[in-house]
């Protein structure tokens, strides 16, 4: 068995290697791959038959694509309607908005508590009392 078959030479091996050399090479060779690494050429032969089946068989998926089947007898399409698949698709265009406005409610309230928290003017609050209540604990303080 020659690994040097590949390289064209008129020996069949590289100039300078002996036969001891080259059983040196089969062997190192032979304790590095195991035999799932080798490909023979039943190997290539299969892969080559398993992508062209894969080929032909998306070639047939286009086809298929590309024609369009009509349910009607007077060569309509016809679509299927159904309200809960729309809705099902829809559902996040129904929920985010919700939960952005929940977002934005908590955010101005917490923002408003905060304001009135440390007297800032603008703060609104709800009961409006609340802030007439503390500004008048605030004035009976400095007496």
């Amino acid at each position: 068995m020659s690994i040097y078959l590949a390289v064209q030479h008129t020996e069949g091996r590289p100039n300078g290697v002996s036969d001891l050399e080259e059983a040196n090479d089969v062997t190192v060779i032979s304790a590095q791959l195991s035999s799932d690494e080798l490909v023979s050429n039943e190997d290539i032969t299969t892969t080559h038959s398993i992508i062209e089946a894969g080929r032909h068989e998306s070639e047939q998926k286009e086809k298929e694509k590309t024609e369009v089947k009509y349910n009607n007898a007077n060569g309509q399409l016809v679509v299927s309607f159904n309200i809960w698949n729309i809705l099902k698709k829809g559902a996040i265009n129904l929920v985010l908005p919700f939960i952005n406005g929940i977002m934005l409610g908590f955010g101005e309230i917490f923002a408003h508590e905060v304001g009135f928290k440390y007297g800032f003017v603008g703060a609104r609050v709800q009961p409006p009392r609340r802030q007439v209540q503390a500004q008048a604990q605030t004035k009976s303080r400095f007496i």
